[in-house]
């Protein structure tokens, strides 16, 4: 169990989410659809490193390799049309 003073030193440690948090903001106010692509690619990253994927629940590559891979193509989908057909 964390103590008091740990949760406290601890609460903005994510600080990748909230930038990326902040960008999808400005994207949507600025309709910047290009930063969007971005932040898809640096998802199928992540995703490819981890090994899974969170898309309304949690999907592994060793678990279920087609949905995995599929998710996953849909986020390279999108980020390339976005970035050739942008808004």
């Amino acid at each position: 169990m964390r103590s008091v003073g740990t949760l406290a030193k601890n609460r903005f440690r994510p600080w990748l989410t909230w930038v990326a948090l902040a960008t999808i903001w400005c994207a949507a106010l600025l309709d910047q659809v290009w930063i969007f692509s971005l932040l898809l690619i640096a998802w199928v990253i992540f995703d490819l490193r981890t090994g899974e994927s969170l898309f309304i629940q949690r999907i592994t590559r060793r678990e279920q390799p087609v949905t995995y891979w599929i998710i996953l193509l849909s986020w390279i989908a999108f980020a390339v049309l976005w970035l050739v057909y942008p808004s």
